[in-house]
């Protein structure tokens, strides 16, 4: 019998993501190994590495608990 894939499921919020990009946010992994990932994250000429390192199957929630975390915090402003 074929193994299953055990990736866990990760739901991209489409509404943060679009609100991210709309304000100017660009968001993306960044690795000096291949094996180990950290975040950065730009906003016009300001730019942020987050301290966390992330595996290659969990860079991806990582990411989009960033654009959730943003759009929580700046769309309550607006």
């Amino acid at each position: 019998m074929a193994k299953k894939n055990t990736r866990p499921f990760v739901k991209l919020d489409y509404d943060a993501l679009k609100f991210c990009h709309k304000e100017g946010y660009k968001i993306y992994p960044i690795t000096k190994d291949g094996v180990n990932f950290q975040v950065e994250m730009t906003l016009a000429h300001q730019k942020a590495t987050l301290e966390e390192v992330y595996t290659q199957t969990t860079i991806h929630q990582a990411l989009c608990d960033l654009y959730l975390k943003i759009y929580k915090s700046k769309y309550k402003e607006n």
